[in-house]
């Protein structure tokens, strides 16, 4: 059943006859007896009968009169709606690692909720690797993600800004004389990390095994928050991007270590499908990420 058959077949009932149905909206009359036809044998009915020169609805054509109205209003006003109303509504999901929305996102996503408060924001913490597969099947609008580069052919990307990532220790920590981390100094020390796949912490574990050293342990802790709280008890040595420990550097209540033997190389971008539609919301994001965050 298509919109157009319905409006023929609304025509045809104020107008009186298919002859003049079909003038009125341009169509040639055999077009106009298809679209009636293709109703018919959908609905398995007769809309209409004819007595002599008169053509009368049946009783069905007169139930379906009722709804054809409806459909066809309601149709007209979503494309009303959608044509004419551009501010931003529904829902956006966007990935971010926690380090990125606590220290960098959290004025400017206020400043989007205050803007556009018909917007629903989602927002799913994790790394990078999860977030594009999210994107991938549609199921995350965009992400922020932390890696050296983003060349992937299906993604979008925009390099925002280098981020400086940083071996951590407490001021008490053994280490903390010499002001720098050799890997072999590593061996037998217990690792603080978050999720596996973040990129910082990959490229250390390579560079780990690479030179044959092996921590006593190593801890996975989803909370920035409580590593930092287990490094400042010196229960362990962490990785993480220097604006998550900004100020417990400055408080000196955590260290930050040269660490020789590993690049950590990290940049942050803002990535969304090359087939993603960008409706107004996203759209409005994206402007106001360009806006506050590449000054």
């Amino acid at each position: 059943m298509e919109i157009r058959q319905l409006k023929t077949f609304m025509s045809i009932v104020k107008l009186g006859n298919f002859s003049q149905a079909a003038h009125y909206l341009g169509y040639t009359q055999s077009t106009v007896t298809t679209h009636i036809q293709l109703l018919e044998k959908e609905l398995n009915t007769l809309l209409f009968e004819r007595f002599g020169h008169q053509l009368m609805l049946t009783t069905d054509g007169e139930r379906l009169y009722e709804y054809a109205e409806q459909i066809t209003r309601l149709a007209e006003d979503a494309k009303n709606e959608l044509e004419h109303f551009d501010t931003p509504r529904g829902p956006i999901i966007i990935g971010m690692p926690e380090s990125l929305c606590v220290y960098y996102l959290t004025d400017l996503l206020k400043e989007y909720t205050a803007l556009y408060p018909d917007v629903e924001l989602k927002l799913i913490f994790g790394i990078s690797s999860d977030f594009r597969n999210l994107l991938r099947r549609n199921m995350m609008d965009l992400a922020f993600i932390l890696e050296e580069t983003s060349k992937d052919a299906d993604l979008v990307s925009t390099l925002l800004w280098p981020e400086p990532i940083a071996m951590i220790v407490s001021p008490d920590h053994k280490l903390v004389k010499a002001g720098k981390a050799e890997l072999k100094d590593l061996h037998g020390e217990t690792l603080l990390f978050v999720e596996s796949g973040s990129t910082y912490r990959s490229a250390l574990e390579t560079g780990l095994a690479k030179a044959a050293v092996h921590p006593r342990t190593v801890m996975e802790i989803c909370h920035i928050q409580t590593i930092k709280q287990f490094v400042c008890a010196n229960l362990g040595i962490t990785v993480l991007p220097k604006v998550a420990v900004k100020e417990e550097l400055a408080a000196g209540t955590l260290v930050a270590l040269q660490c020789p033997g590993i690049t950590f190389k990290t940049n942050t971008y803002l990535v969304y499908h090359k087939d993603k539609w960008l409706s107004h919301g996203i759209r409005a994001f994206l402007k106001l990420v360009q806006e506050r965050l590449l000054k």
